[in-house]
């Protein structure tokens, strides 16, 4: 695939500008449309009937431009095999487009390092409480974005005097029951602070929905991450195209 244009979602002196408009050919997102991000819930999509690979599929057609792999239930073969069916399936969507729509692991460093090893291009995310950035860019190399969650001002600058995080992840905004053990929702404005305040690109996750998601727009993010808004959804495609006008205001 080819990269086309990237979307940043917040930028105060024109909402249509592009990464491409705002940073030279090293930006790190360059050709990468970060606006919505779908993190894949594996019982979720169960839930509703589909693979996680049927999702992704009809998630990427309708407007995902990143999508991220997590289930912490099956073990490294598992996790290995989701990954390369959700390979095939954002294939499938962007065939025949200029679209690049990357592929993120969430924490599974040793898989990641397996199929970059086989010629794949993954990425990589992380939590506190997993690999450092520092282990997983001495693990993987220079090319894969990192992106790590974060929450606070000790861990906004950790990232940034780390020089190897290119994404951080801030929530959840919203009350969400997609992890046990999440915090209460920070709310849009609290949200718009930590954006400011991280210094790296920054995208939203928790508790988001197409009602919510204009509450989110002008808050300095690259992007909104979505997980049962798509997953849970009758319709992924169209979820994805509903979330997207939301958060832009537009029809794309």
């Amino acid at each position: 695939m080819t990269a086309g244009s990237a979307h940043v979602a917040d930028n105060p002196a024109d909402d249509s500008a592009t990464v491409n408009d705002r940073a030279d050919a090293t930006d790190r997102f360059a050709g990468i449309d970060t606006r919505l991000y779908l993190v894949t819930d594996s019982a979720q999509c169960e839930a509703a009937g589909r693979s996680v690979a049927e999702t992704v599929q009809a998630a990427v057609a309708g407007g995902v431009g990143i999508v991220q792999v997590r289930d912490k239930d099956i073990d490294d073969a598992g996790f290995y095999s989701l990954t390369r069916q959700v390979i095939a399936a954002v294939d499938a969507a962007t065939r025949g487009t200029d679209r690049t729509v990357p592929v993120v692991l969430n924490d599974r460093v040793e898989v990641a390092r397996r199929l970059i090893g086989e010629g794949e291009t993954v990425h990589i995310h992380v939590g506190q409480t997993d690999a450092t950035v520092a282990e997983v860019r001495a693990a993987l190399g220079a090319a894969p974005l990192i992106g790590l969650s974060a929450a606070n001002s000790d861990e906004f600058a950790a990232a940034r005097n780390s020089g190897v995080v290119d994404l951080v992840g801030i929530g959840p905004v919203y009350d969400t029951s997609t992890k046990a053990d999440a915090p209460d929702g920070i709310g849009p404005e609290r949200l718009g602070e930590l954006a400011a305040e991280a210094g790296l690109p920054a995208v939203a996750i928790g508790g988001i929905t197409a009602d919510r998601a204009p509450d989110l727009h002008g808050r300095g993010l690259i992007g909104i991450c979505v997980v049962s808004a798509i997953c849970l959804a009758d319709d992924p495609k169209s979820a994805a195209e509903e979330l997207l006008a939301a958060f832009t205001g537009s029809d794309q």
